[in-house]
């Protein structure tokens, strides 16, 4: 089994293999929120590109709950915005969620035709490693980035994930490598990478500092979110 991690999503396009299995990480916060909705119990999650087409989501089945930001705040009549402690049970258990961000759903839909998608945050770091390794694919990770450019963050956790999976015997790939001395470097600094990072900074100057805090726990959760055919649902890790 062979391991990549692709930096930024415009690199996509320039990978050869056609892997059907992957990881999209965004730390801050897409990606964290969504673990959370499903450790609370949600039902399902519809990734949308944009606030609008979210919108005719709902219209269209005005059951789910609308969920997303745009520069890290809710959108206007949208009921949570992209805040992980905002999914919780008494609010998401049971329901279906439609979420609109400005760069993780994004990836989501990008990646997501042909191919089981894991969703991986810090929170989940070991539990998608271990999902990763128990399908036995060649595999990799995408970074979310922030509006296509670099983000520590996501190179980081993408970076334990490789670390994890490699500790299990799977092939790295030069970016897997990569992240995994970005890993080593931060791992045990991770609140304060997170508020250190240019998308981090944003959070913390527009009031959501403990956004950061909740997302920069490792392992707290088994949860393996997975999007299939356009829809996010939590899968039980595979052994």
């Amino acid at each position: 089994m062979h391991l990549d991690v692709i930096l930024i999503p415009a690199e996509l396009a320039a990978r050869p293999r056609p892997q059907t299995i992957a990881v999209v990480v965004d730390v801050i916060r897409a990606t964290s929120s969504i673990v959370s909705a499903f450790e609370a119990g949600c039902r399902s999650i519809v990734p949308a590109e944009s606030a609008d087409e979210a919108r005719r989501l709902q219209a269209a089945d005005p059951g789910p709950l609308l969920c997303g930001e745009r520069g890290g705040k809710r959108i206007a009549g949208f009921a949570l915005g992209n805040s992980p402690r905002e999914f919780i049970p008494d609010v998401v258990a049971g329901r279906d969620l439609i979420l609109a961000t400005s760069n993780g759903t994004r990836t989501l839909r990008l990646v997501g035709p042909g191919r089981a998608v894991a969703i991986a945050a810090l929170l989940n770091r070991t539990a998608v490693a271990d999902w990763l390794v128990a399908h036995g694919e060649d595999a990799f990770v995408i970074c979310s980035g922030y509006e296509g450019a670099f983000s520590l963050e996501d190179a980081v956790c993408a970076g334990g994930i490789a670390e994890r999976a490699a500790e299990r015997g799977v092939e790295l790939g030069d970016g897997a490598r990569a992240c995994r001395l970005l890993w080593a470097r931060h791992a045990g600094e991770l609140p304060a990478l997170l508020r250190s990072t240019g998308w981090g900074r944003h959070i913390v100057e527009i009031g959501l500092a403990a956004d950061l805090d909740f997302s920069a726990r490792l392992d707290t959760t088994q949860v393996v979110p997975v999007l299939r055919e356009g829809r996010i649902t939590a899968e039980a890790p595979r052994r």
